[in-house]
């Protein structure tokens, strides 16, 4: 018991960036992976179904809260207190105490109820909706002169952004060598143009300004270990790893 009580008074919980650990302990509730849906249709002619798709669909997180109180006139501070760190009018990042290192995008669901408030640790089940069943971890950079081999870490696809510098050329063009896939800037650019790209918009600029694009450009993710080339001078590749 004292050592699972140590533990709680150093267990972290950070919501959008607010430590909670100063105003509560918790008990974490959590699926080994989202909710799996599954779709198949009848097979014309023949015993059993066709698969259709799968997807992961969103699901909420109950994590149980006690707050860190020794007297019940202190209930109501810590309740205000915490109630300003666990609103946000969109999904935050998300770090629990059994997995530290990745976060859930998440927004708080649904009532809080607490329990009878008496000198003894108030407790309340606090639900956060997750609609992006994804894991986010560690924040990956990597600087790239001509071609680079890397490990993408995690256990999903990544999406890259990539700020460069091309130097002088009439275009330039960043391609995943595994797959053959590019996107390629094609308009005069000059010793000091930067050229930033966001794969997951799917949006690239120029100095700021909306990049023209060869129109077979396809906007391609990493994964496992990656193989990157550009055309011409220095690019940096940046990315979170996403996990499962």
């Amino acid at each position: 018991m004292e050592l699972k009580r140590k533990r709680n008074q150093s267990d972290s919980i950070i919501f959008n960036g607010h430590d909670l650990s100063k105003f509560v302990y918790c008990k974490v509730r959590r699926p080994i992976m989202a909710d799996v849906s599954a779709s198949f249709e009848d097979a014309p002619g023949r015993h059993g179904e066709y698969f259709k798709t799968v997807r992961r669909a969103g699901y909420d997180l109950q994590v149980d809260m006690w707050l860190r109180t020794e007297h019940r006139r202190e209930v109501a501070k810590a309740r205000h207190e915490l109630a300003a760190l666990l609103w946000s009018d969109e999904p935050a990042p998300l770090y629990l105490p059994d997995d530290p290192t990745r976060y859930l995008m998440a927004i708080v669901s649904g009532a809080t109820d607490l329990d009878e408030i008496t000198d003894d640790c108030p407790q309340a089940t606090v639900t956060f909706h997750i609609g992006d069943p994804d894991y986010y971890g560690q924040h990956r950079r990597m600087d790239v002169n001509g071609a680079a081999t890397f490990a993408v870490g995690g256990t999903l696809p990544a999406a890259l952004t990539v700020t460069a510098k091309p130097g002088a050329c009439s275009s330039w063009r960043i391609t995943n060598t595994d797959t053959a896939e590019f996107v390629e800037v094609v308009q005069p650019l000059t010793a000091t143009s930067v050229v930033r790209m966001d794969f997951d918009k799917e949006h690239v600029t120029v100095n700021g300004s909306v990049a023209q694009l060869n129109i077979m450009s396809d906007f391609f993710t990493v994964k496992d270990r990656a193989h990157i080339k550009i055309s011409s001078g220095a690019a940096t590749l940046e990315w979170e790893e996403r996990w499962l």
